[in-house]
């Protein structure tokens, strides 16, 4: 893919960087980009704190600090699944098996809103004809076939969430019954809850698109909200599901987007986008994260 990049562009991603940012209105852009980090962990906290009703009586500030420690460990393990050890090695006085399932909650929802908008974003892209390059083994129409049942089964799983609990319940050895004991407090959640930690998921990705939007701007590729909606569901479906050995899943993400826009020629401005809005989402809060854990002062401190 390299190879193939590299024949096709005379111009550098560094040189396109440099040549798009001195662009008037490209630094306010990034500066909004950046805001919008905020709110995205600011949600991500809130819905934690729906699904883990407990922890509500500390304030909102302390838990988010916990859910900026928790992105630093996950960081380093794959696919960002050590978010729960941040967050317990944190708040030391609540149990791990609820810290850790709360947060399998909030990640599940937001693998089903991704599975959600990935079909949204195919079915978008068959029915305008969007340019963008599937393989031959997979076109469009059977990708739609395959993602639809998968979307609507992993959904109806989040709303069962006892036929899990249940299944722990009914395994022998004394682990597997303390758990169970633990997780009792599943039972609890109602339809309400759950659609709101559903909603919030949603809210967040469509962040994630809007940042991804803005970035693109800057960079000067050309699409509408309708397109990027379309892109952003597909890249993001393929991204989550290709496992990748770096941090934050770097280069999963470019990769995929330089293969998707290989018939359009917007394969710089789209990987000088997906940088920005990794170093924004992934490397800034891994940094504040650290720094809130290792040292548990004021987040304002770092702010």
């Amino acid at each position: 893919m390299y190879h193939l990049f590299d024949q096709k562009h005379d111009e550098s991603i560094a040189g396109h960087i440099q040549k798009s940012l001195s662009q008037s209105g490209a630094w306010l852009s990034i500066g909004f980009i950046f805001l919008l980090q905020f709110v995205n962990y600011g949600l991500e906290n809130f819905k934690w704190r729906i699904s883990y009703q407990e922890i509500k009586k500390e304030s909102f500030l302390k838990t988010l600090k916990a859910v900026y420690a928790g992105n630093a460990i996950a960081l380093f393990t794959p696919d960002r699944l050590g978010t729960f050890i941040g967050r317990f090695s944190y708040l030391k006085n609540y149990s791990k098996t609820k810290i850790t399932y709360t947060t399998f909650v909030g990640n599940y929802a937001q693998l089903t809103t991704t599975l959600f908008f990935a079909v949204i974003g195919m079915i978008l892209a068959w029915n305008n004809d969007f340019n963008f390059k599937f393989p031959e083994i997979l076109p469009l129409p059977r990708l739609i076939l395959i993602f639809t049942p998968v979307m609507l089964f992993v959904g109806a799983l989040f709303y069962y969430q006892e036929i899990l609990i249940t299944f722990i319940g009914k395994r022998k050895g004394k682990w597997f019954k303390e758990v169970h004991k633990k997780l009792n407090f599943v039972s609890h959640y109602s339809n309400k809850r759950l659609t709101a930690i559903m909603s919030i998921a949603m809210l967040r990705y469509l962040i994630f698109v809007a940042q991804f939007f803005l970035a693109a701007k800057v960079f000067q590729l050309s699409f509408s909200s309708l397109e990027m909606l379309s892109f952003c569901g597909i890249l993001y479906l393929f991204a989550t599901f290709i496992p990748s050995p770096f941090m934050g899943n770097l280069g999963t993400r470019e990769a995929v987007a330089v293969y998707l826009l290989s018939n359009i020629n917007g394969e710089v401005a789209i990987i000088s986008a997906s940088l920005l809005v990794w170093l924004i989402n992934v490397v800034f809060p891994s940094i504040l994260g650290g720094l809130i854990f290792l040292t548990k002062k004021p987040i304002s401190k770092f702010i």
